[in-house]
């Protein structure tokens, strides 16, 4: 099947479903910008979804463009010839409410660079291979559909024998690289057991949100052609992509859609994290204006000794006397890929990356020690 005709069916599914409406707002509103890569070619698909622009540019034409006239910007693999003079406006483009898909390689010159402490390249590189994934988060937004047309007989009739039903195929290019998690605030909606097996880690499909305005970042192991996956697998990659946009879109222009029945994703139902966070406040906004007390847990006097007058000062760590072997209190992993803030607990001197306080602030009391955080 050809991209144009691949992309069709999409359209059509989606149009004679629930989201007709979304496929309309897309096709007026939808501003996509793609940046192609050496080994990845996004003009294949990205000519073939629907949205009012659908722009495929040159590397070195990106400090050109005003990111911010666009909703989804596609960096494809490996992007490490995109300016780095243009990386302050990529993440400015993200903190403004943009929503940024990047592809195998480009995590890092990209992500590990611009956005560090969320996601790593795990130092394996793959095979070339296509594996069989598995779908964890069906009821998301982003895989809306997904799991109940690739288990149509027209899909499981292209798939490989040893493909289960709710399962697809995605080729990895020779030296793909495995997606390490370094924070709990990513969240994983694809993963293949078979990648963790071989290289280390499952994750297929990522994203996290970043800033205060809504904005995302979205990263998958592969390229966004697929070319050796198979009909499901490619479908299933068009279906996530344009899903993807659908989403973005309905988040901006205020639209909400119930599902029909044999469909996967409910609208209207909450899904079990806020999907859409507009609000990431800074440490300070937090304890300026903190949530409602429910929020926080109440720390024991049983809790190291530490009773409910036990506070502790938030600190900046000065790096040249920092072992960045340690690890951080939060999510365990060192700071030696890190070029942001590193904070510590000033009473017992856990430390923690910037973007992991943010998280563990949330909680009111420090991980280590128990203490009420203060900045």
């Amino acid at each position: 099947m050809s991209y144009k005709d691949l992309y069709s069916e999409v359209k059509k599914i989606k149009s004679q479903g629930t989201k007709k409406d979304v496929v309309k707002a897309v096709e007026k509103h939808g501003r996509i910008l793609a940046v192609e890569g050496r080994f990845e070619k996004p003009k294949k698909v990205i000519n073939n979804m629907y949205g009012q622009v659908r722009l495929t540019i040159k590397p070195h034409q990106v400090p050109k463009y005003d990111l911010n006239n666009y909703d989804l910007v596609l960096l494809g693999c490996p992007a490490d010839k995109i300016p780095e003079s243009t990386h302050p406006k990529i993440k400015a483009f993200v903190e403004n409410g943009g929503w940024l898909l990047t592809t195998d390689w480009a995590i890092v010159p990209i992500i590990e660079k611009i956005f560090p402490g969320y996601i790593r390249w795990n130092g394996q590189k793959t095979a070339d291979a296509v594996v069989a994934c598995q779908i964890d988060e069906p009821d998301h937004p982003f895989l809306d559909g997904v799991k109940t047309e690739i288990q149509k007989s027209q899909w499981t009739k292209r798939s490989s024998k040893n493909t289960a039903k709710d399962e697809f195929r995605w080729w990895l290019e020779n030296k793909s690289y495995p997606i390490q998690v370094l924070n709990l605030g990513v969240r994983v909606l694809i993963s293949s057991t078979e990648i963790k097996y071989k290289w280390g880690d499952s994750p297929v499909l990522v994203y996290f949100d970043y800033g205060k305005m809504g904005g995302r970042v979205i990263h998958m192991i592969s390229h966004t052609h697929l070319q050796k996956g198979g009909e499901k697998g490619k479908f299933a990659s068009a279906m996530i992509l344009t899903n993807i946009l659908d989403e973005k879109i309905s988040v901006k222009m205020g639209i909400k859609q119930a599902s029909a029945p044999g469909y996967v994703s409910n609208w209207e139902q909450p899904q079990r994290q806020p999907q859409q966070q507009y609000i990431q406040p800074s440490i300070e906004d937090q304890w300026l204006n903190p949530p409602g007390q429910t929020n926080f847990v109440t720390p024991s006097a049983s809790s190291g000794g530490v009773g409910l007058t036990g506070t502790a000062q938030i600190v900046d760590v000065d790096p040249s006397n920092f072992s960045r072997a340690n690890k951080c209190a939060y999510c365990g992993f060192d700071f030696s890929d890190i070029t942001g803030k590193i904070l510590m607990c000033k009473e017992c001197k856990a430390p923690y990356h910037e973007d992991c306080l943010n998280h563990q602030i949330q909680e009111g009391v420090c991980k280590s020690c128990n203490r009420i955080l203060l900045w």
